[in-house]
């Protein structure tokens, strides 16, 4: 179980690091960043597309239709998302907004968890998931925003989002320590250390 913990604490890290290196990049590069994806994404299906399609056609054990589907539904999408990339750049505020919104949930879970153990500034926590949970509420709901400034917008909330992860981390680790200390044979199989 220790192990367990050691490996969702490096994981939780890395995506606090991806959080923040994404909200730069959105935040300095909002236009192109967009434009990038897309073709990135598109350029991607493409190609997971025909392999699939093409696969389909050359396997001589017996094919399923729907790994055919599959191939002619990733080419179509990944065709679309190279010629027409500004559809899918006004959507993907939204889908962003979406994951905004998901992750200051679950930071909102951590603080009451953090509050269930008795941890004294669990306030903190719940703040800082409240803080996050509004620019994801105003992402989704005001949709109208011009692509680049909410993309601009989102950018920089990745990197408050990373902070804030970093900063619950530290907090639950430091938590995991005054436990131990008090409670030694309880707390030693979930050491965040």
């Amino acid at each position: 179980m220790k192990e367990t913990i050691k490996n969702w604490k490096v994981s939780f890290l890395l995506a606090a690091a991806l959080y923040l290196v994404l909200g730069l990049v959105l935040l300095l590069w909002p236009g192109t960043t967009a434009a990038v994806i897309c073709y990135a994404f598109g350029g991607i299906l493409v190609v997971y597309g025909a392999a699939a399609i093409l696969s389909f056609f050359l396997s001589r054990a017996a094919a399923f239709v729907f790994d055919l589907f599959l191939g002619i539904a990733a080419l179509a999408l990944g065709i679309f998302l190279l010629v027409r990339p500004q559809v899918i750049i006004s959507i993907l505020p939204i889908v962003l907004g979406l994951f905004i919104l998901v992750d200051g949930l679950l930071n909102l879970l951590r603080a009451f968890e953090l509050r269930r153990l008795e941890y004294q500034r669990w306030g903190v926590s719940l703040a800082l998931s409240l803080i996050s949970l509004a620019p994801g509420l105003g992402v989704l709901f005001h949709p109208y925003l011009a692509a680049e400034a909410l993309v601009m917008v989102i950018g920089g909330v990745f990197i408050y989002e990373g902070v804030s992860d970093i900063w619950t981390i530290f907090m639950v680790g430091r938590l995991t320590k005054e436990l131990r200390k008090r409670m030694p044979i309880e707390v030693d199989p979930i050491d965040v250390e």
